[in-house]
């Protein structure tokens, strides 16, 4: 990201209304127990709002679940999808990207879409601990929701999308490395919960912050100070520094016409990643700025058959 790009994410929150809903998704009912549901002719998922993923008891650590409606699950369960949501890391909430966790599960995928703690109040790498949260409250309700966790994937878009990037592309480094990210320790029992990620798909993330100018402070309510004063925080929290060819699929998404996190971004993160051997692909949203590549059509079909294409559901 350049200094401009920086200061804009700094001031402007990402959070651009879901994609459009269908009149044959407004019918809902709500029960006591939070859980949803929709009578439509075409069978809408079923919705289970604010369950807690974290032992947190606030609204940072909740996240509604949606399973298709119209079908039995699979013999081992739905594929599944932990959903971030954008803000630049310091505002938005899981409703923002609905659009995107109802599109899943109407085409077959359980959807976990969640709510994470906000900067400044919480600096890095809270944000991350939180998605790396949801994936084993994921593990742990697998058989409640019939998910099938050897098909899980990531979507995140803008700040979601960066932090799906990064846990992905962590969840094979030393623990060294993951513990620059973490704020658990080493021998804390959620690592070894944490399921395998097949696949990542991300639309408009930033990927390397160590190329900001040394004292630039646009991103210190994220990172806590300029890159001069906390340099290996912003290489911890840098997707693009841990790539490596253990890495699951990744396919990138992004307006060409980017200002607040350039494309720039996704370009040089496919480039190492192909270099290192990662099936990477890159979508580009010709002549669209952030917010409406996020609410473009090609946005959610690009991720559709990507998952499609990794998650083995067709």
């Amino acid at each position: 990201m350049c200094a401009a790009a920086v200061a804009v994410a700094a001031s402007s929150p990402l959070t651009a209304a879901p994609p459009t809903k269908t009149a044959e998704q407004t019918v809902e009912r709500t029960t006591k127990q939070g859980e949803s549901t929709a009578a439509t002719e075409t069978a809408a998922p079923r919705t289970f709002t604010n369950q807690q993923y974290s032992q947190r008891d606030d609204s940072t650590g909740r996240c509604d679940v949606m399973i298709p409606g119209s079908v039995e699950p699979p013999a081992g369960g739905f594929p599944t999808v932990v959903i971030v949501h954008g803000g630049a890391w310091m505002s938005g909430d899981k409703w923002t990207i609905e659009g995107y966790a109802r599109f899943l599960a109407e085409h077959g995928y359980a959807t976990i879409n969640i709510n994470y703690r906000l900067a400044p109040r919480y600096k890095f790498p809270s944000q991350v601990d939180d998605v790396r949260d949801a994936l084993v409250w994921a593990q742990e309700n697998a058989a409640r929701f019939s998910l099938d966790l050897r098909r899980i994937g990531l979507f995140g878009y803008s700040a979601g999308g960066h932090l799906s990037l990064l846990v992905s592309v962590l969840s094979d480094e030393p623990m060294e490395t993951q513990l620059a990210s973490s704020e658990w320790t080493a021998d804390d029992e959620r690592w070894q919960k944490l399921p395998a990620i097949q696949a990542v798909c991300v639309g408009g993330p930033p990927c390397d912050f160590r190329n900001l100018p040394p004292e630039n402070t646009g991103l210190a309510y994220f990172l806590g100070g300029s890159r001069r004063e906390k340099p290996s925080v912003y290489e911890a929290a840098s997707p693009t520094a841990h790539v490596s060819a253990q890495d699951p699929p990744v396919h990138l998404i992004h307006g060409e016409a980017d200002s607040i996190v350039p494309i720039q971004n996704s370009l040089l993160f496919a480039e190492q990643a192909k270099a290192a051997g990662i099936s990477c692909d890159l979508t580009t949203i010709k002549g669209q700025g952030h917010l409406i590549t996020f609410l473009n059509p090609r946005t959610s079909q690009a991720m559709i058959e990507f998952f499609d294409k990794t998650l083995s559901l067709q």
